[in-house]
């Protein structure tokens, strides 16, 4: 017999959507099952894609949007405390960039441990596009491999300077 184990981070409006979302189902406000569009029962401002506010927030010829102080504010909320931290950490680097190792020691994690909590980053990116509409956002924490580094992406920087998590 298979076990699966699930853990869900999150508000209990965030994990209740998450665990009916998962169940194929939304509920009403009356507690009604909906089968047939859970985006229903979303709040209009979470259920219409928001576009970048001004042209030069586009990236022109590559299909890929900024980052800014809204679509980091809503991806961060559903980030891992720990994907949160090693953000930070990296922020406060020179040019955004940290040794793989240096970084492991600040937080006093495995390299295993590491990337685990970095995985949030692709489920927070997806959990954006879906309440956005279809944004096209780099990763904003990556790893190159060449020189054991973890980058993190400039305009994500800059978005988390003005809100303050840096």
């Amino acid at each position: 017999m298979a076990k699966v184990t699930v853990t869900i981070e999150g508000d209990i409006d965030e994990v209740m959507a998450t665990l009916q979302g998962m169940a194929g189902y939304a509920t009403s406000t009356n507690g009604a099952r909906n089968t047939a569009n859970p985006a229903e029962d979303e709040p209009e401002s979470q259920a219409q894609p928001e576009s970048p506010t001004t042209a030069a927030e586009a990236e022109p010829g590559h299909g890929e949007t900024v980052w800014n102080s809204s679509y980091v504010h809503t991806f961060w909320r559903n980030l891992s405390d720990t994907a949160r931290q090693a953000m930070v950490r990296v922020s406060r680097s020179p040019n955004h960039v940290q040794k793989r190792a240096q970084l492991m020691h600040t937080l006093q994690l495995s390299q295993r441990e590491l990337s685990g909590s970095l995985s949030s980053q692709g489920h927070s990116l997806n959990r954006l596009k879906r309440r956005r509409g279809d944004v096209n956002l780099p990763r904003p924490l990556t790893y190159d491999k060449v020189e054991d580094v973890y980058i993190l992406d400039g305009n994500f920087a800059e978005a988390m300077g003005e809100l303050g998590l840096s």
